[in-house]
């Protein structure tokens, strides 16, 4: 494959050429995560695994990944859009609504 001699290209060719380099490496990469994916898949089969079983969406220690979307366990009495799953910080509503002298318990969601 020639490769063009950038030195001698105006600012709008390496533009173009930028852009279809970028397309051409994202090509590239699913072609061979694809590949790769296949190839893995087939070892595991191989060797009696699913791959869901070697790659599935859990890590080793019974967790789910990070990231992982968890459902809201309390809500806001007054406003429905405002919840809190439980973990981290707790939200300021939740914070000054307690420091007013409610119970926690008193915003789960049944």
């Amino acid at each position: 494959m020639a490769l063009p001699n950038i030195s001698k290209l105006t600012y709008n060719e390496l533009l173009g050429l930028e852009a279809e380099v970028s397309a051409a490496i994202a090509k590239r990469k699913q072609e061979e995560k694809a590949d790769l994916k296949r190839k893995i898949a087939a070892l595991a089969k191989n060797s009696g695994f699913d791959l869901e079983e070697i790659v599935g969406a859990r890590n080793g220690r019974g967790r789910t990944t990070r990231g992982s979307k968890v459902a809201p366990k309390y809500r806001h009495p007054k406003d429905a859009t405002l919840t809190w799953t439980g973990r981290g910080r707790q939200p300021l509503w939740l914070v000054g609504e307690i420091k007013k002298g409610k119970k926690l318990e008193s915003f789960l969601i049944n």
